[in-house]
């Protein structure tokens, strides 16, 4: 395990290029995903949009509609993820409303801006009032989209490694979700505060499959945020007791998980989402625990060693980050896709070698 203040020594490098605006005004921004042919969705409170060409070349957005009946409204719009067809969206719904008191006094988590405060707002509500998510997929060939199928329903769809049901007190805030290789299995994050942080895994495929999700990882004094598949290892990034944690679990052949390693830690600092590369990681540090200071992207080795740093006045609280596989409407090969979640806006940096090397590496 690296620490990143140990890091500093070596003196990781700027990541220099050119950094530009692609969409502003995507309300309380949260995720973005691109998926194999290169289009671009990303997560809002208003819920998900994908990100177009005009004809004049500007971008604009196209609202994805949330239409999955039983999910409860206003849903939390969380991780995104996608995989061949398919678009994959985690969302949380705390019950804090169904309090007449609390509903009178204090606003609703479930539409609140997740700064700072209205982080630790969302935190407290799902230590006190019952939270449950869901797994919702759109598919991508259908016009117009909409997110129409229900993956899951969490905790009411889990069961323990001893086919017992989970109890609907055990809160549940999906956040940051993967899909492995193969679109088999989806993994989300569990990010309530408290004992029940953990990693779940669900079947990815909602028909017909009588098959339950099942708790999968529990990370040691971290509560899992970003997560990402690559190969036979499942990737996070969470926040730990006094540091922000950067960790690894192996995915055995019979699907269970192995023992889960820190990677790297970083102190007084949040991580939100993660991107993974051949070579290493790209990490967003969301800013540090006061709620002052300014977010990062880390690029950190394989090993958990910070090589380089892209820390840009125009990047305020970077929470999603993508690395571009092929060129796009508004991107190259190589490019970075960030959310920068208190701007609202959605940024396209094009690296300086030898970065754009590193990101673009093949897989060994």
């Amino acid at each position: 395990m690296i620490s990143f203040y140990t890091s500093l020594l070596s003196r990781p490098q700027a990541s220099n290029g050119t950094l530009t605006t692609l969409c502003r005004d995507i309300p309380n921004a949260e995720s973005l995903v691109l998926n194999d042919s290169q289009r671009l969705f990303v997560s809002g409170r208003e819920g998900v949009y994908e990100l177009l060409a005009s004809p004049e070349g500007s971008c604009t957005t196209q609202l994805v509609p949330l239409a999955v009946p039983g999910v409860r409204m206003p849903c939390m719009i969380n991780g995104l993820a996608a995989h061949g067809d398919y678009l994959y969206l985690a969302c949380a719904h705390v019950h804090q409303s169904e309090h007449p008191l609390v509903k009178a006094l204090l606003d609703d988590v479930n539409s609140v801006e997740q700064t700072a405060k209205g982080l630790l707002q969302l935190y407290v509500a799902a230590f006190t009032f019952r939270v449950e998510s869901w797994i919702v997929r759109c598919d991508l060939r259908r016009t117009p989209l909409a997110f129409t199928q229900r993956v899951a329903h969490l905790p009411g769809d889990v069961v323990s490694a001893e086919q017992r049901t989970v109890s609907l007190t055990d809160n549940i805030l999906a956040n940051g979700i993967a899909v492995d290789s193969r679109g088999e299995s989806i993994y989300v994050a569990n990010s309530v505060p408290g004992v029940a942080a953990a990693i779940y895994r669900v079947p990815a495929d909602p028909a017909g499959n009588t098959r339950k999700a099942m708790l999968w990882c529990r990370p040691a004094g971290c509560r899992p945020n970003g997560l990402e598949v690559h190969g036979n290892t499942l990737y996070y990034t969470g926040d730990g007791t006094a540091a922000a944690v950067l960790g690894s679990v192996p995915i055995k052949g019979d699907g269970s998980a192995g023992t889960a390693q820190v990677l790297a830690t970083s102190p007084l600092h949040i991580f939100d989402d993660l991107a993974t590369v051949a070579e290493g990681f790209v990490v967003a540090q969301f800013g540090d625990r006061k709620g002052l200071g300014a977010g990062a992207l880390h690029f950190v080795s394989r090993g958990g060693r910070r090589l380089g740093v892209l820390n840009r006045q125009e990047i305020s609280k970077p929470c999603a980050v993508a690395v571009a596989k092929g060129a796009g409407q508004f991107h190259a090969a190589g490019d970075l896709l960030i959310v920068d979640k208190h701007h609202g806006r959605v940024l396209v940096f094009a690296p300086d070698e030898p970065w754009r090397t590193w990101l673009l590496s093949p897989t060994a």
